[in-house]
């Protein structure tokens, strides 16, 4: 099995481990050189194991052995939500079964190959601690300001120009709604910290910085969360993560945001302007009713990518596909 880079959407935990390698020492980048070390490890991978199934979760470990194989099949499992294009098609049709996240890309790619599976992304539901601390004073933040949630790799495409905007339409109202940014990247100072300095926005929006040991104290500080695009991986993890404390949603208007942020539901999926953005979360904002309802459906829905479940339906997906094969 190769691995996406973060193995908390490693299922094989939850999955009948001991008969499961996990092959984590492929390259990540690279050219030809890279791929071709790839393989040897796979090969060799393949000749102490004698897998019924690998699986895999980048296009270039997939490329690393093309065609059909006698011994074990191929699962490709897509972390992206954009159609692929001809090639990648091609590339992703050399697996036994492929498995995508999202519903509208499940329905495209249907049409055209049998091998298409549908399954909802996963969240390890039991690194949720029960118990969590208030972590609101350390970043200047008291009871009776509404937070509103970010958390992002800080990069020009995901639209931090819509949140400057959007909390100079916060300043104007004088309400107390704050944003926390937790996050970093190499365009921190550029897209971040240079804009509160112009306009005047640092009481507004609060940088926390990159959490770890206290990442889900620091979800839990927020009342909403607000998010623009999907990071490198596609899955919105940081989103559903929030979902599945209980944290309504306003979000960007995308296909995939769409089927897991019901709008007027559980969230708001909003267009790229700053107004609808303010409208959204003022409304959560100003109606204490509407914000207790949405969280109680924003968790429901984060309830349903539990990685017990979800694992499952991939092992039984694995044993449908052997069954198929002999």
């Amino acid at each position: 099995m190769s691995t996406p880079k973060r193995p908390e959407n490693r299922f094989v935990a939850q999955v009948r481990t001991d008969r499961i390698h996990l092959m984590q020492g492929l390259q990540k980048r690279g050219g030809i050189r890279s791929l071709i070390k790839n393989r040897r490890l796979i090969l060799q991978s393949i000749r102490q194991v004698k897998p019924d199934v690998i699986h895999f979760f980048r296009e270039r470990d997939l490329a690393t052995l093309p065609g059909n194989s006698k011994n074990f099949v191929k699962v490709f499992s897509s972390l992206k939500s954009a159609y692929p294009g001809r090639l990648k098609r091609i590339l992703w049709n050399t697996a036994n079964v492929i498995t995508v996240f999202q519903k509208k890309l499940h329905d495209e790619l249907l049409r055209n190959s049998g091998k298409v599976v549908y399954i909802k992304p996963w969240l390890d539901l039991q690194q949720i601690p029960a118990h969590h601390q208030n972590v609101r004073p350390a970043f200047g933040l008291h009871a009776e300001d509404f937070v509103v949630g970010l958390v992002m790799r800080v990069q020009p495409y995901r639209r931090f120009d819509l949140i400057i905007e959007t909390a100079k339409l916060v300043k104007e109202s004088k309400k107390r709604i704050k944003f926390l940014l937790f996050g970093k990247g190499p365009y921190l100072q550029k897209l971040v910290m240079d804009p509160l300095k112009k306009y005047g926005l640092e009481a507004v929006i609060i940088p926390g910085g990159y959490r770890k040991d206290d990442y889900w104290d620091a979800l839990y500080s927020f009342d909403i969360m607000l998010y623009t695009v999907a990071g490198s991986d596609g899955t919105a993890r940081a989103l559903r993560q929030c979902q599945a404390i209980g944290k309504p949603i306003v979000c960007l208007h995308d296909d995939f945001m769409q089927e897991i942020v019901r709008d007027g539901v559980n969230g708001f999926v909003v267009r790229h302007d700053p107004a609808e953005i303010m409208k959204k979360i003022d409304a959560l904002y100003s109606e204490r009713n509407m914000l207790i309802d949405f969280s109680k459906r924003s968790e429901h829905q984060g309830k349903t990518y539990d990685l017990n479940k979800i694992g499952q339906e991939i092992y039984a997906l694995y044993e449908s596909t052997l069954r198929r094969k002999i």
